[in-house]
C-alpha cells in the first residue's frame, strides 16, 4: 500500500496529475480543484494516496490532505459508491462542505453532485452520518492555535474541527461566536454542530 508520494508535478489532465518521484512518473487521480491548484507548480508536493486494485488495473487516488483522503475512503465504503463517484463528490465540494451536508442531512446539496441521485444522497446520509459524527467527536492530536480561553468542551470541539480539515483560525473564530455564557454547559458534540453551522456562514 502506498500511503503518500512526494515529488513534483510534471503534467496534468482533467482529473489527474503525473507526479515525478525520483524519476518515476505516477499517474494519480485527484479532485478537479487539486489539478488547478498544482498546475504549473514546480515545488515538491506531498500527495496522500489510496490504491484501488482491480482485476484489470491498479489506480492511485490522491489528496493534498489526510482529511480529504479519509472522507474518500469513507465514501467508497458506501453501497454503490465507487472511486469515480467518490472523486466526483470531492471535485464538487470541499471536504468540510461535504461533512456539513451529511451532518445536516442536506439531500438537495448532495443531489447536485454528478452521479449522485436522490436515493444515493439519502444512502450517503444514512450510512455516513454516524461515522462522520464519531470521527468529529474523536478529534485527533492537539492542533496549534487552540482556543485557550474557552472551556474544555470547546477545546475538544476545536481539535475535532481541525481534524476534519477546517482551518484552525476559522474553527477558533466559529467557536468563539457560538460559546456564549448559555452555551458553556453544552457537550462537545453539540458545540461541534453549532460551530459547523457558523462555519457554513463564513
Amino acid at each position: 500500500m502506498i500511503a503518500f508520494l512526494k515529488g513534483r508535478v510534471v503534467s496534468t489532465g482533467s482529473d489527474y496529475i503525473i507526479l515525478d518521484v525520483n524519476g518515476v512518473g505516477y499517474k494519480i487521480y485527484v479532485p478537479v480543484p487539486v489539478v488547478g491548484s498544482v498546475s504549473g507548480n514546480s515545488d515538491q508536493i506531498t500527495v496522500f494516496t489510496h490504491m484501488n486494485v482491480r482485476e484489470d488495473a491498479i489506480q492511485l487516488y490522491g489528496f493534498l490532505n489526510t482529511g480529504d483522503l479519509e472522507i474518500f475512503e469513507l465514501l467508497i465504503q458506501v453501497t454503490g459508491i465507487g472511486p469515480k463517484v467518490a472523486l466526483a463528490v470531492l471535485s464538487s465540494m470541499s471536504g468540510s462542505a461535504f461533512i456539513q451536508a451529511i451532518l445536516h442531512e442536506q439531500v438537495n446539496t448532495l443531489n447536485n453532485i454528478p452521479g449522485v441521485g436522490k436515493k444515493t444522497a439519502q444512502r450517503l446520509i444514512i450510512e455516513l452520518k454516524d461515522k462522520i459524527s464519531k470521527m468529529a467527536i474523536k478529534g485527533g492530536e492537539a492542533q496549534p492555535d487552540s482556543p485557550q480561553a474557552l472551556p474544555d468542551t470547546a477545546n475538544e470541539a476545536m481539535q475535532a474541527l481541525t481534524a476534519l480539515g477546517y482551518n484552525p483560525v476559522e474553527a477558533k473564530r466559529a467557536l468563539r461566536k457560538v460559546v456564549s455564557e448559555e452555551n458553556r454547559g453544552l457537550r462537545t458534540e453539540e458545540l461541534i454542530k453549532l460551530a459547523l453551522k457558523e462555519l457554513g456562514r463564513l
